[in-house]
């Protein structure tokens, strides 16, 4: 099952104002010397492609989570606990509304999906002993 990002309005004019200036100064410089262009627009690319794919899937017992050009895997059974956090650190995701997820002795990812209770009933399905911690 496939989940998408919640996006933030915030975070969504950060990344369309980063993009524009990436993208606008080598168009309207008009030097078109081609290291002026290729650094700004790489980068505007990778925001857009972070933007465009970010997301979590569950599959066989895995969560996948996409974040632009990088992904990890989680095993659903190493998951030990779940809690909601508001923080603004880096993460794949693209909200300060997160699941915080504890797994494999130490490790810990964040992730924003628009339906929270449904991905929570979808890890559940493959480890009931995932414990929700609240505060």
């Amino acid at each position: 099952m496939y989940f998408k990002t919640k996006k933030d309005l915030w975070i969504t004019a950060v990344f369309l104002i980063m993009i524009c200036l990436c993208i606008l100064p080598p168009i309207f410089l008009l030097d078109f010397k081609v290291i002026k262009f290729f650094i700004p627009f790489s980068a505007a690319i990778f925001m857009a492609w972070i933007w465009l794919r970010t997301g979590y899937k569950i599959v066989d017992n895995v969560l996948k989570i996409d974040y632009g050009p990088f992904q990890m895997k989680v095993a659903i059974a190493e998951i030990e606990s779940i809690r909601n956090v508001k923080n603004p650190f880096i993460d794949p995701a693209l909200s300060m509304d997160k699941i915080e997820i504890n797994y494999s002795k130490c490790k810990t990812i964040a992730v924003s999906p628009v339906d929270k209770e449904t991905f929570m009933k979808e890890l559940f399905k493959y480890n009931a002993n995932i414990k929700v911690q609240t505060f």
